[in-house]
């Protein structure tokens, strides 16, 4: 990350790449292991970034905001053969979800009534 100039976005830049790595090392031994077909793997942020910290441009506001920039953040899902359904493979959705969400969806993945 020697081409970035500032030492807080060097030190973000390199926690986002050892997360891809280290992501990437437990997705091959799972996958190697026989074990990925039944994983369901989320990622999901809980909130903007903090003001002043780093920016969330586009978007306004920031954490403890309720501005899109408070609230809007990344989230994926991915997994085996044997948890996501075909018909939620290769999908974008650009609602609202809450961290409480989540269970209704990873009960009904595993056949519990929520």
């Amino acid at each position: 990350h020697s081409d970035i100039q500032y030492h807080r976005r060097k030190v973000t830049h390199a926690m986002g790449t050892l997360l891809d790595e280290t992501v990437g090392n437990i997705v091959a031994q799972l996958k190697c292991s026989g074990l990925w077909d039944d994983t369901l793997l989320v990622f999901m942020s809980d909130n903007g970034a903090k003001f002043g910290n780093s920016p969330n441009y586009p978007l306004r506001g920031g954490k403890g905001s309720y501005m899109e920039g408070g609230l809007r953040v990344p989230a994926f899902v991915s997994g085996g053969l044997n948890v996501l359904p075909p018909q939620s493979r290769q999908r974008t959705l650009w609602g609202y979800i809450h961290i409480c969400d989540w269970y209704a969806t990873f009960a009904d993945a595993v056949d519990l009534d929520a």
